[in-house]
């Protein structure tokens, strides 16, 4: 289903957008960045932080990486979209490696621009904070929810649709504001992997590998109960660029790919193409 355009295109997003991240991580905390001098106030640059973050994100998906791909940029995202049905496990797989080998990519790529500045903010590194770890996981896992929960509604939505990764970009730039004292805001695996292992910094990686997932579980199952599927598996649907993903009802019938019809019967049982 999903072929090299589509994996190059999330490889791709995934690596820009960590780039970006710890660049407005550098340009945020970083000792001697002029930005810390001239907004002193670190909940101002907090908020800064998660508007730039969010709006860099969202570009991303708006962009025609995103719109070939489907702007997934989210190892916890594509888990949801697999769920409902919308790719195999061998593209959900494929995405996968390529956000954590993009995050990975972003990851030396912001370190080798900003060397010890990238440094002197541990490249970004997402490390549980206020209440420790068990407080991340779960603040990490309900945040995931809520976001991959108004992912899904929206897309599910033709009126919608357009304005999905908008809508996902305010969320997680509230997110950023309120939760990062906790655990830093990750929302994403592939996110905190980056940094970690170019920076050597496994503090509290689990957590960061653990609540996302259940997060996007949890919102995917409660999702499939009560509608059964999704629309689409793009978080912008974009006629211009062809749909790989299962059963996508934006696209004209002739040029679906189809499935094997989604039925309402445990994960376990459910079949798939």
């Amino acid at each position: 289903m999903a072929g090299w355009r589509e994996i190059t295109a999330e490889f791709a997003g995934m690596a820009i957008l960590l780039a970006l991240v710890i660049s407005v991580a550098v340009a945020g905390l970083a000792t001697g960045s002029p930005v810390v001098t001239a907004v002193p106030s670190h909940d101002l640059r907090r908020m800064l932080t998660g508007i730039l973050t969010a709006g860099a994100a969202t570009l991303i998906v708006y962009s025609p990486f995103g719109r070939t791909s489907g702007g997934h940029i989210n190892p916890a995202v594509t888990l949801a979209f697999f769920l409902l049905g919308k790719l195999t496990a061998r593209s959900a797989a494929a995405y996968a490696g390529a956000q954590f080998a993009g995050a990975v990519t972003g990851a030396l790529l912001a370190l080798f621009v900003w060397g010890r500045y990238a440094a002197d903010v541990r490249l970004g590194a997402t490390v549980p904070a206020m209440g420790g770890p068990a407080a991340s996981l779960g603040v990490e896992t309900v945040m995931t929810f809520l976001l991959v929960t108004l992912i899904l509604n929206f897309v599910d939505r033709p009126r919608l649709m357009p304005f999905t990764p908008a809508a996902a970009g305010l969320l997680t730039a509230v997110l950023i504001f309120t939760e990062a004292p906790v655990s830093g805001t990750s929302l994403n695996p592939a996110r905190s992997f980056g940094p970690a292992l170019v920076g050597v910094l496994w503090t509290g990686l689990w957590v960061y590998l653990t609540g996302p997932p259940l997060g996007a579980l949890a919102a995917a199952l409660l999702y499939r109960r009560y509608r059964g599927t999704v629309a689409c598996g793009k978080l912008i649907h974009d006629s211009a660029y062809a749909c790989r993903f299962l059963d996508c009802r934006y696209s004209p019938p002739a040029m679906r790919i189809h499935a094997r019809p989604f039925r309402h019967e445990p994960f376990a049982t459910r079949g798939r193409s």
